[in-house]
């Protein structure tokens, strides 16, 4: 019996709290099969809007070609000839975490087991400075809301507690959600 990163591994819906999971954001990536010409790659591409074409054997991803590549061929030659063979790939059960420190930014192909395509799913820079920019204005967000709610009165622990939690269900967690986020600030 298969287990739950083979499951995973063929694309397959998953729940947890590892993810969010490479599997979850593939989209569809333009392809060609072995024998096509770099004309048949061209329209691939300009019908798809991609500026990446995988190439693929009976579904297997085999090679792969940028865009900008094939300006320096001729229309009729084989893109067996242009292609870089067997790019890297990654399995719908590597978490996007994960994808972001072992193959950084940018594009990445992402098939099943026994490398059939699904298609690819883009990592993005991870800005730290935007992160914390963002984290300072929600900070500063939070203590006018509290300002607003308190007063010039210190609010106590559980008054404090009980605000945050209906401010997290009101801005879309769920109550238990909340509860868990509470439970591990007060552990942590």
């Amino acid at each position: 019996m298969d287990g739950k990163v083979d499951w995973m591994a063929y694309g397959l819906p998953v729940e947890g709290e590892d993810g969010p999971f490479v599997g979850q954001q593939v989209q569809p990536v333009a392809t060609c099969e072995v024998g096509a010409t770099v004309a048949d790659a061209r329209r691939a591409l300009e019908e798809s809007g991609e500026d990446l074409l995988v190439v693929v054997a009976e579904g297997l991803a085999v090679g792969q070609v940028e865009a900008d590549e094939l300006t320096q061929h001729a229309e009729e030659e084989p893109l067996l000839d242009v292609m870089s063979p067997v790019p890297s790939t990654y399995r719908p059960s590597v978490t996007v975490e994960a994808l972001a420190e072992d193959g950084g930014d940018g594009r990445h192909l992402v098939t099943t087991s026994d490398g059939r395509l699904l298609g690819a799913v883009t990592i993005e820079a991870h800005d730290h400075e935007h992160d914390h920019d963002r984290f300072e204005r929600d900070l500063t967000e939070l203590m006018a809301a509290i300002g607003e709610r308190f007063g010039d009165r210190e609010p106590s622990e559980d008054e404090l507690r009980g605000f945050l939690r209906e401010r997290l269900v009101s801005e879309g967690r769920s109550e238990e959600e909340a509860d868990r986020f509470l439970g591990e600030m007060q552990t942590g």
